[in-house]
């Protein structure tokens, strides 16, 4: 079985070449000094600026940074006599952005880190005014040259594209990388499932962070990091306790957003009235009216996060508006093509640097003049261009669940039985994977290590021998007709690749509650590739006990070469209990039809040849 010829139109040998500020030759260390910066009512934030050294004398661009995961940590003796702070992989992104020749002004927002205040929810109306004021402030310190930008990786990339929606016109450029667009669809609950993993251990983590203790079980951490690295000068640890206390007034989001299902339904303590509230893709059509630069990266096991950066992509209209998509995990730590995992390099630190020079420092570095969208393709491994997302050139080959466990472009016959799934508890897809990759599980960049073993616990189909090479780029979309005695449940669609040795490695997946089937949503909020629902009570509908109903839904983006000698797999299930919260009641059966009228298929869009 062949679809494709293995050269894609887009594809050239290497597109992520490394970019070297022409500044770079002219700083070698860091000065880092901090701060209380007072807000508008008074909460003081805790402040690193950290300039480019030697310090000369003379103005530089500025790039603010907004953590709610501390800016800075004290190291415990005598590890802070070799150390400044900047650890991990993102530590030395900003060392290299600021030897570049930038300000990097890093802030503790409010109710966490150093500073003082409380959190009532994630990115609330007064920590994005934080970021205005902030910028107010920058604008007033003698380094500073009027033009500033703003990234920022996961939380932190939220907070620069709320930053972005203030419209404050010294804003140049922001670079949100690895975070989410809709809170409910990208993180909180997916496919109408609460995604009761991550936020639970989202928000003990962040309870201990903002009691001042690192919120992990490793020794040689905890050995190393103190606390938060407390503001400057005499009063500093004084004032750090008296913050932290102030903290105890924080919300925990788990408590908060427990029982939280619809979109359109309040926190059980009416701290808000839709998780709409607080979600960046309200605020698309304020970030329209600034002149800022946008570029939004993501990797292809990032969470639901690739989604939500093609999803910002596609509704911003700002003048120059990019989009990188790469074998990455959550923050680039890592290289994550099955097979080929690896550390990753410094390639994404020059690419920031490079689109801020353009923009910030006003440097032809020809990033103006590069196509808009660059994406990988895992396996061929080979950086591609595009003018759009899709790229142009797919076309989609839709595989049909057949008899026994066969994939086929085929439909299945007259009179084939339907699949039947019982519903197991205890089935789930382990610590490492794309979800527990955003609480940094990804340790060694192999995600999904013992497919082998969880895949036989699935109901899987699986294609021919491939006869070519294969290319799935985009958006695979799956649709199953179910019958049940049950009035709800949940699908869990996976997309794999089967080797010659018979190893299964995951791709990407897709799942959806199924009293969310409607697909027609009425007033999008924002335009995307396929189609979605409201997600609302008001338009959810139960299973019609004994009849078949139709559950439409898409897979996460992908890039992926599945190569001549493979097979492609898809595999099914009701129940990943590592990270969702359970829809079905144990020993619940589903039927999946196949036969014709109510044919159950995946459609993925295949790059080359049509079909």
């Amino acid at each position: 079985m062949g679809w494709r010829d293995a050269a894609s139109p887009n594809s050239k040998p290497s597109l992520m070449k490394p970019y070297k500020s022409p500044d770079r030759s002219r700083f070698n260390k860091l000065h880092m000094e901090s701060y209380y910066v007072e807000m508008r009512d008074g909460v003081r934030l805790a402040v690193e600026v950290l300039r480019p050294a030697p310090l000369k004398a003379g103005k530089y661009p500025t790039l603010l940074h907004q953590t709610r995961y501390w800016r800075l940590p004290e190291l415990r003796k005598p590890f802070q006599l070799f150390s400044d702070g900047l650890l991990s992989h993102l530590g030395k992104m900003v060392r290299e952005i600021v030897k570049s020749g930038y300000v990097f002004v890093n802030v503790d927002c409010r109710g966490s880190g150093a500073s003082f205040g409380t959190r009532p929810y994630p990115w609330s109306p007064n920590e994005v005014e934080d970021g205005r004021e902030m910028v107010d402030w920058i604008l007033k310190q003698p380094w500073a040259d009027g033009n500033v930008g703003s990234l920022g990786v996961s939380y932190t990339g939220t907070t620069s594209e709320f930053l972005l929606s203030t419209q404050h016109p010294a804003i140049k450029a922001v670079m949100p990388m690895f975070s989410l667009y809709d809170v409910y669809d990208d993180i909180a609950v997916p496919g109408g499932i609460p995604n009761e993993g991550f936020v639970l251990e989202w928000g003990r983590a962040n309870s201990e962070l903002d009691a001042n203790r690192i919120p992990v079980d490793n020794l040689m951490a905890k050995l190393l990091v103190k606390g938060v690295k407390p503001v400057a000068g005499k009063e500093g640890k004084a004032l750090l306790a008296k913050a932290i206390a102030e903290h105890q007034g924080n919300l925990h989001v788990h408590k908060t957003s427990e029982g939280v299902e619809f979109r359109d339904q309040a926190s059980n303590n009416n701290v808000v009235q839709s998780i709409d509230d607080f979600s960046p893709h309200t605020v698309t059509a304020k970030s329209n009216l600034t002149q800022a630069a946008v570029y939004s990266g993501s990797g292809w096991m990032d969470g639901a996060y690739p989604h939500s950066s093609i999803r910002r992509y596609l509704n911003l209209q700002t003048p120059m508006n990019k989009l990188l998509l790469g074998p990455w995990d959550h923050g680039a730590k890592f290289h994550i093509t099955p097979g080929k995992q690896r550390k990753t390099g410094p390639e994404l630190a020059g690419e920031a640097i490079k689109f801020f020079d353009h923009y910030v420092k006003g440097y032809a570095t020809g990033i103006d003049t590069e196509p808009r969208v660059r994406y990988y393709t895992m396996q061929e491994e080979r950086w591609k261009e595009s003018e759009q997302w899709p790229p142009a050139g797919t076309s989609p080959l839709r595989l049909h669940l057949g008899q026994g466990q066969s994939l086929s472009r085929t439909p299945a016959a007259a009179g084939t039985p339907p699949l039947t799934i019982v519903h197991r508890a205890d089935i789930g897809t382990g610590e490492y994977t794309r979800w527990r990759g955003l609480l940094g599980r990804a340790e060694t960049g192999r995600l999904y290590p013992d497919r082998n073993v969880r895949g036989k616990l699935l109901h899987a189909f699986e294609t021919e021998i491939l006869n070519e090479d294969t290319e799935v780029t985009g958006h695979p979309w799956v649709q199953l007709w179910i019958r049940s005695q049950e009035s709800d449940g949940s699908f869990f669609v996976y997309l794999e690749d089967v080797t010659p040795g018979s190893e299964i490695w995951y791709v990407t997946e897709g799942h959806r509650r199924a009293i969310h089937r409607k697909n027609e949503m009425r007033d999008s909020p924002y335009r995307d590739v396929v189609p979605t629902c409201t997600y609302a009570r008001t338009d959810s509908e139960p299973i019609p006990k004994g009849e078949p109903v139709l559950l439409a839904f898409d897979l996460l983006p992908t890039s992926y070469l599945f190569k001549k000698g493979h097979r492609i797999r898809i595999s099914i299930t009701t129940s990943d209990k590592d990270n969702f919260k359970q829809m079905c009641k144990p020993g619940a059966q589903y039927e999946i039809l196949r036969e014709p009228g109510h044919e159950s298929w995946v459609e993925l869009p295949i790059m080359g040849k049509k079909h």
